[in-house]
């Protein structure tokens, strides 16, 4: 893993290593994250564009009868595939960006593409998920079915932390896909990637699961337990399903790692049951209600096993810190964190149960709660073990 450390003084002069770093199988042969926005990867760059100079996007799907089902439970593959894509094709879209642009020559302002994707049918009223980077800053979203009609979408809610948006056009008796549990998945499984790669529409491609619970930072955020699969995905597939042998939805693709912006089998997709909660949210709020914890922490554990900071710490609270856990810098006023009583310098180790040992742990479990919810901290505090029950708010 290549790591670049920037070594941070802070308070009472405790040292912090802040590593910025991605796993080494991104760097090599200078690979970069290339999210499908249709864009292409800029090898030596830290944006990415498609061939006109816009940026591009990405769909999802749900469960089937008749399967046949091993007696170990997994579901055996059928000869081939024709009837999993005869299901999922009519629920795929195109989505359209348009945006506003003045026209220097003409002094006017037109409606022009500026980016394209794809996207998934999930109920028959017309609603459609897709990536919130496919429809991001455009005007107007234009979506295109199978059977060649073109209908003006609302964006019902767009969840950037997710980069998941959810669109509703007025049309009904539409084909909606059908989806699956994405916890059940297991490597080697089939896998089949729908969209609209480089302007060719419903478009099929065929893999496997490649891995699960995949965590990687993109440009636009974290994606998080993502599916990995060698299916073909292209500029375009953003927002389009990843579907099992089945035809369930298991995924909306969102990212590939590329040299080329082309695919070369590293493609990530969203999960379908982080998808079908971040979309009942939209559908219910027009956006997620993230709660909001209130404290600031040091970046891992790494902190606490510095000798020269654990001299620091029992110098000011009279008591050699634990090793593990993360070490809280500050908490903010009228903040959850504050109400439940946590202090600074405290030592967070649990949070609902699991163990925390660095900011992206803590960012996890914060990911899956909401406004409302009830975080159990296990902590310690100037030498006492504490368990305190932190109400979240919403994350403003």
């Amino acid at each position: 893993m290549f790591k670049k450390v920037i070594r941070r003084a802070t308070d009472l002069g405790i040292v912090e290593n802040v590593s910025k770093s991605r796993p080494s199988w991104l760097l090599m042969a200078g690979l970069a994250l290339a999210v499908f926005v249709g864009v292409l990867a800029a090898l030596r760059t830290s944006h990415w564009l498609d061939r006109n100079g816009t940026e591009e996007l990405m769909p999802l799907l749900r469960l089937e009868d008749g399967m046949e089902v091993q007696e170990n439970g997994s579901v055996a593959a059928p000869a081939d595939f024709r009837a999993a894509v005869e299901k999922v094709l009519p629920a795929v879209v195109s989505v359209d960006r348009l945006s506003r642009m003045y026209d220097f020559f003409d002094d006017e302002v037109r409606i022009a593409p500026s980016g394209s994707g794809s996207g998934v049918v999930i109920s028959s009223d017309g609603y459609i998920v897709t990536n919130n980077h496919v429809v991001r800053g455009g005007d107007t979203i234009a979506v295109r079915f199978k059977d060649g009609r073109t209908l003006v979408a609302e964006i019902v809610g767009a969840d950037p932390r997710s980069d998941l948006a959810l669109l509703k056009v007025e049309a009904k008796d539409l084909t909606a896909a059908r989806v699956g549990d994405s916890s059940k998945l297991r490597i080697g499984e089939w896998a089949i990637a729908f969209g609209n790669p480089l302007g060719y529409s419903h478009t099929v491609s065929v893999g496997v699961i490649s891995s699960l619970n995949r965590t990687m930072e993109t440009p636009g955020g974290v994606l998080v337990d993502a599916i990995q699969t060698d299916a073909a995905i292209n500029q375009g597939n953003s927002g389009g399903p990843l579907t099992n042998a089945q035809g369930e939805v298991i995924g909306i693709n969102s990212v590939i790692v590329s040299n080329s912006g082309g695919s070369i089998g590293l493609g990530f997709s969203i999960p379908s049951n982080r998808v079908a909660r971040v979309v009942n949210d939209l559908r219910k709020h027009g956006r997620v209600r993230y709660g909001y914890f209130g404290a600031e922490t040091y970046s891992d554990s790494a902190v606490l096993q510095n000798d020269r900071n654990r001299a620091v710490l029992k110098g000011e609270l009279g008591v050699d810190p634990p090793r593990e856990g993360l070490l809280v810098r500050s908490v903010y006023r009228d903040s959850p964190a504050q109400s439940a009583g946590i202090q600074r310098w405290d030592v967070i180790q649990q949070l609902n149960g699991k163990p925390v040992r660095s900011t992206m742990d803590l960012y996890l479990v914060l990911l899956d709660l909401r406004a409302g919810d009830v975080l159990k901290v296990r902590l310690w505090s100037k030498g006492a073990a504490k368990t305190l029950d932190v109400r979240l708010v919403e994350a403003l």
